[in-house]
């Protein structure tokens, strides 16, 4: 099959076709990026499927050889998918395989049937992806050591997996891991509460706080950021919250809160700052727009005996999205704590 040119997001699918299982096919992200549909039936939502995207550019180009050390694993946040291809293009020149993967109804994975984009009410139900994701680069990789990577919701879904299932995963890259509600854990208990009770009869419900855009501005090429995102898979507006999926993040907060005790190295990487506003403005391109960077690097400390915190001045909720000079520092940090990982 001809490797696609990376086309721009407005020529990608609507909603991607399904591999055959165990098969790679090429990905519309361009030469050495393929997919694989992680199929697992149906549920009440239609299609129960994940998707695993990898960069594995043609022999010539692999600099690295029979020397890699590891193999990464990253996952995205709410309402996104994975598209950075520099960031795969730099754990591949450190020395790392790359795979990336799209949650259940989420980026490649979701389908036409699917009513609510994002839907989850159980964070421990995502355990099968996860899973069958690692299985897949062990028996790729089968001497290798994996590294988990996983930004803003992605980081709080891959510590409580790693803490839950003891996972063989040697270290934990976190960008702007979400691990706690925004600003305060005294909110949390109270809208826990709630939630819980409104989750209980219909976890489906849809909390219909106000719809912002600005941080789709700060990071589309069609408003105000550098990215080329696909209009469906990272919209301008988050895929709507309901009860149940806020239920179950707020239930993980709190275990984050309790402490994780998780015994592996541990690397946090935040924006310097945070600014909030309802309203889109030229400072979202230097700040974290959506969660608290204070409250979050105060909450890593729970997660482990063996953590290290970077702070990125300039960057924004995800860093390795940031202006080109936050992206340099960000890689710069990254590099220097593989060097300590890898002695």
């Amino acid at each position: 099959m001809k490797v696609p040119e990376m086309l721009p997001s407005a020529q990608w699918p609507e909603f991607m076709p399904s591999t055959p299982p165990g098969v790679w096919l090429p990905d519309p992200l361009g030469p050495g990026y393929d997919y694989q549909t992680l199929d697992f039936g149906h549920d009440d939502d239609g299609p129960l499927v994940a998707t695993l995207v990898r960069y594995a550019p043609p022999r010539r180009l692999t600099n690295f050889g029979r020397r890699a050390k590891g193999v990464i694993l990253s996952v995205h946040g709410w309402s996104d998918y994975f598209y950075n291809r520099e960031l795969a293009e730099f754990w591949h020149r450190s020395g790392y395989h790359f795979y990336a993967l799209d949650l259940r109804h989420h980026g490649r994975s979701l389908r036409v049937e699917h009513e609510l984009p994002g839907f989850i009410s159980n964070l421990e139900d995502l355990d099968l992806e996860l899973n069958a994701s690692l299985q897949i680069i062990q028996r790729e990789h089968p001497r290798l050591p994996v590294v988990a990577q996983g930004h803003s919701m992605g980081g709080l879904i891959l510590s409580l997996w790693i803490a839950r299932t003891n996972a063989k995963v040697k270290a934990l890259v976190l960008n702007a891991p979400w691990l706690e509600f925004q600003g305060t854990a005294f909110l949390r208990v109270p809208i826990n509460g709630l939630m819980e009770a409104m989750s209980r009869s219909n976890p489906r419900r849809k909390i219909l706080p106000n719809q912002f855009d600005h941080y789709w501005q700060s990071l589309s090429d069609q408003a105000n950021g550098q990215w080329d995102i696909h209009h469906r898979w990272r919209p301008t507006f988050a895929f709507p919250s309901t009860a149940g999926w806020l239920h179950t993040i707020l239930e993980g907060h709190a275990q984050v809160a309790r402490g994780l005790d998780l015994n592996l190295p541990i690397l946090v990487m935040t924006s310097k700052h945070s600014h909030f506003s309802t309203a889109y403005s030229q400072q979202m391109q230097q700040t974290d727009s959506v969660i608290d960077v204070v409250q979050t690097r105060l909450r890593a400390l729970k997660l482990g005996s063996f953590v290290t915190l970077s702070e990125i001045e300039g960057a924004m909720h995800d860093v390795f999205t940031s202006q080109e000079s936050a992206r340099a520092t960000a890689f710069r940090d990254l590099n220097l704590w593989l060097r300590m990982l890898n002695r």
